[in-house]
């Protein structure tokens, strides 16, 4: 079975890449490729995909809306997140608007081809150092702020934190 796959990147050089990249595996046919928002919704009204490989920060849209959207009109749709972002906070925002799978750009070929592979055979993807991250993250917070002596250390489990500690978690010495 062949994956159909489209791209949507607002870099070029990015885009094409990835193209030539999934172009050259003998099971992935790219469909197609977008640079936006608009242009990928216009895409999927002609175009046939079972993933989308879609960069989370786009210009003129926030990429967890953006997502929201897709999974609107193609609630079936898979979507496997390519970014350079891979704080916690952003992949579970991700995770949550219908993301199938997130991935950082940091990746390997091989490991960005698995991804693709997983995601079409499952419906999901993290990787496990990303899911250890995840799991971590809501195993160490707090419901809610109740009972918290410090609240600069709250954060929720709801997925969001609090904001005046936005600049102390970002300072924390890496694990």
């Amino acid at each position: 079975m062949t994956i159909r796959l489209m791209i949507i990147d607002d870099h070029d050089l990015v885009r094409d890449g990835l193209a030539q990249y999934f172009g050259m595996q003998p099971d992935i046919e790219v469909v197609a490729e977008a640079t936006c928002c608009k242009d990928l919704l216009g895409k999927l009204k002609t175009v046939q995909a079972d993933i989308l490989l879609l960069d989370m920060c786009m210009p003129g849209v926030d990429g967890k809306h953006m997502i929201s959207l897709i999974k609107t009109f193609f609630p079936d749709l898979r979507i496997l997140i390519l970014s350079a972002h891979d704080e916690v906070h952003t992949v579970l925002g991700a995770m949550r608007a219908g993301a199938s799978g997130y991935i950082c750009k940091t990746c390997s070929p091989q490991a960005l081809l698995e991804a693709v592979k997983e995601v079409m055979a499952t419906g999901k993807y993290l990787t496990r150092e990303m899911a250890e991250r995840l799991e971590y993250a809501a195993a160490s917070t707090r419901p809610t702020n109740d009972g918290v002596e410090d609240q600069n250390d709250a954060i929720r489990l709801n997925g969001g934190y609090d904001p005046r500690v936005e600049g102390r978690l970002q300072n924390l010495p890496p694990r």
